[in-house]
C-alpha cells in the first residue's frame, strides 16, 4: 500500500534546509520517502547542513536543486532537466547498499562513491571539484563522466573502486593548460582489475570546454600475436591542438601474453600503419608513448620481432658511451620530435635502418665521438637492440660515488629519493638544461638549473637501481650515473 502526500514548505530552520515551493513526497512500504522536486521549484541545502535521502531524489524538468552543504543519498538521482544544470556546490554522497544509478544531466561540484555495490551513470554527469573513489566501481556504459580544469580523483583508486568505462562511454578531462592527469579506469569483465591512464599534456592550446577521454576493451586487439597484452585504450580528445604530449598505460599482470619485455606500445589503427613507441618497463607494468600530437588506440604488442612494426617512434633516448644498438622500421623510422629528444653521446654507437624512410625531427643530436648510421634497406636489425645497457658491477653502500664530469656534481649520491644537481665553477650564461633517464632511455625529469645553478630533483616514485643525469650548457654537455638505494 502507498500512500501520496503534498507539502507545502518554507524554511524549516532547525535543520538548515530552505525548501521553496511544493515538494511531491510518496511514502512507500516501509515509510521509505522518494522525493520528487517538482517543475518551477527550488530545493536549497544550506551550507554546514547534511540532507539524508533514503530513496529516489527526482529533480523534475523546470526544477532546480542548491545544495550548499552534504546531500547523502541512499538510492537514486535522477535529473529531467534537458540542459545540464549544476546542482549546487555541496558534496553529493552515493552510500546505499544497492547498486545506485545516476541518469539526466547534472553537474556536481564534489561527488563521493562509498558503496560497494557500485553506481552507473547514465546520463553524462560533471565534477567541477572531487571525485572521491572510496568504494564501488562507477560504470559508465554509454554515458560519459566529465572532470572539469579543476577536478581532481582522491580516494586511492583500484580494482575496488574505481571507474569503468568499457562501453561506448568515456570518463573525460577538461585542461585549463598543459599538465598531467590521471585517469582511474579499468574493467569488470570477471575479475575487476585496475588499469590506469596518465595523459602529461607538455604543451599545446587549450580552448574553453576541451576534453581529454579515455575507455578501454579487456580483450586482444586483433592483429596483435605473439607477444601482446590483452587489453586495449582508446584515448580521444576535443578543443586541443598543437600539442605533445605523453601516456602511460599501466596493465595488469594477467593481461601479458608471451614474453612481457618483447612487448612495446603500440599506436594502432587498421586504416593505417602501426606506430610502435617504447618498450614495456615489466617492473611497473607499463607502456609508455611520448611526444604524441594524436590520438587513436593504443596496446601492447611485439615490437622485437624479426620483422619490425610499420612505422617506429624512437623518443627521449639517449644512446650512452659504450652501448652499441640498433633500430628499425619496415616503412618509416621517427626519431624526436614533438617536444622529445634523441642523444648519441660521445663513445654511443647506434645503427637506423628503414624500409622507406628515416625522419630525424628536433631534439635530435650526436655528439662529437658519437657513431650514428642511418640507411635505407629492406635488411633489418638482426636482433633488434636499442634498450639502455645493463650496468654491471656493485656499489658500495652508503659511500657516495662521485660523477666522472668537469662540468656538474650530483649528491648525496646514492640517494634515497631527492639528490641535488649542481654546476661546477662559476654560473652559466646560458640555459643550463638537466634530464635524467632511466637505465632504458627512457626520460623521467628534466628542468633548469637557472641562476642559481644547482636545483633538487627526486626519485621517490622510480624502483632502486641506476638512473642518468644529463646536463647540457650551451655546446657542452655531459653525463653521470646517479644510484638509488
Amino acid at each position: 500500500m502507498k500512500n501520496d502526500s503534498i507539502f507545502f514548505l518554507s524554511r524549516i530552520s532547525a535543520k538548515g534546509i530552505l525548501l521553496v515551493g511544493m515538494i511531491l513526497m510518496s511514502l512507500g512500504t516501509g515509510a521509505v520517502a522518494q522525493t520528487t522536486i517538482t517543475g518551477g521549484t527550488s530545493l536549497t541545502v544550506l551550507p554546514g547542513t547534511t540532507m539524508i535521502s533514503g530513496d529516489n531524489l527526482n529533480i523534475s524538468s523546470g526544477a532546480t536543486m542548491d545544495n550548499q552543504g552534504l546531500v547523502v543519498l541512499k538510492k537514486n538521482l535522477a535529473n529531467s532537466n534537458v540542459a545540464a544544470n549544476s546542482i549546487g556546490s555541496g558534496t553529493v554522497h552515493f552510500s546505499g547498499t544497492s547498486a545506485q544509478a545516476i541518469s539526466g544531466q547534472s553537474i556536481i561540484q564534489h561527488m563521493t562513491v562509498n558503496n560497494a555495490s557500485g553506481v552507473t551513470v547514465s546520463g553524462n554527469t560533471k565534477v567541477n571539484g572531487a571525485l572521491v573513489l572510496t568504494s564501488g566501481l562507477v560504470t559508465l556504459g554509454s554515458s560519459n563522466l566529465v572532470l572539469g580544469p579543476a577536478a581532481v580523483v582522491s580516494g586511492n583508486p583500484g580494482a575496488v573502486n574505481m571507474v569503468v568505462p568499457t562501453g561506448a562511454g568515456e570518463i573525460r578531462k577538461e585542461y585549463a593548460a598543459a599538465g598531467s592527469f590521471t585517469f582511474p579506469v579499468g574493467d569488470a569483465t570477471g575479475i575487476a582489475e585496475y588499469s590506469p591512464v596518465t595523459l602529461q599534456f607538455n604543451s599545446g592550446t587549450f580552448v574553453p570546454g576541451n576534453t581529454a577521454g579515455v575507455k578501454l576493451v579487456n580483450a586482444q586487439y586483433p592483429g596483435t600475436a605473439t607477444s601482446y597484452l590483452s587489453r586495449y585504450w582508446t584515448v580521444s580528445s576535443a578543443g586541443i591542438t598543437d600539442f605533445s604530449c605523453n601516456a602511460t598505460f599501466r596493465y595488469p599482470v594477467a593481461d601479458v601474453n608471451g614474453t612481457e619485455s618483447d612487448i612495446f606500445s603500440f599506436k594502432v589503427d587498421p586504416a593505417q600503419p602501426w606506430i610502435a613507441y617504447n618498450s614495456a618497463n615489466t617492473g611497473n607494468h607499463e607502456i609508455h608513448a611520448n611526444g604524441l600530437s594524436s590520438f587513436g588506440i593504443f596496446t601492447g604488442n611485439e615490437g622485437n620481432a624479426p620483422v619490425p612494426p610499420d612505422v617506429r617512434s624512437l623518443q627521449d633516448k639517449i644512446i650512452t658511451p659504450g652501448m652499441s644498438s640498433c633500430a628499425d622500421a619496415q616503412q618509416t623510422l621517427l626519431v624526436a620530435g614533438n617536444g622529445t629528444t634523441y642523444l648519441v653521446q660521445n663513445g654511443g654507437s647506434v645503427n637506423h635502418i628503414a624500409g622507406v624512410n628515416i625522419i630525424y625531427g628536433p631534439g635530435f643530436r650526436v655528439e662529437a665521438g658519437g657513431y650514428l648510421h642511418g640507411y635505407i634497406s629492406n635488411v633489418f636489425c638482426n636482433p633488434y637492440n636499442h634498450n639502455q645497457p645493463v650496468v654491471t658491477g656493485t656499489e658500495e653502500p652508503g659511500r657516495p660515488t662521485p660523477p666522472q664530469t668537469s662540468l656538474f656534481t650530483v649528491y648525496p649520491n646514492p640517494t634515497s629519493g631527492e639528490f641535488i644537481v649542481e654546476l661546477k665553477g662559476e654560473p652559466a650564461e646560458s640555459s643550463v638544461q638537466v634530464e635524467i633517464f632511466g637505465i632504458r632511455g627512457e626520460r623521467l625529469l628534466s628542468g633548469d638549473l637557472g641562476v642559481a645553478g644547482k636545483q633538487v630533483f627526486s626519485l621517490a616514485s622510480k624502483p632502486t637501481g641506476v638512473f642518468i643525469v644529463h646536463v647540457r650548457s650551451g655546446s657542452v654537455s655531459e653525463t653521470a650515473r646517479i644510484i638509488k638505494k
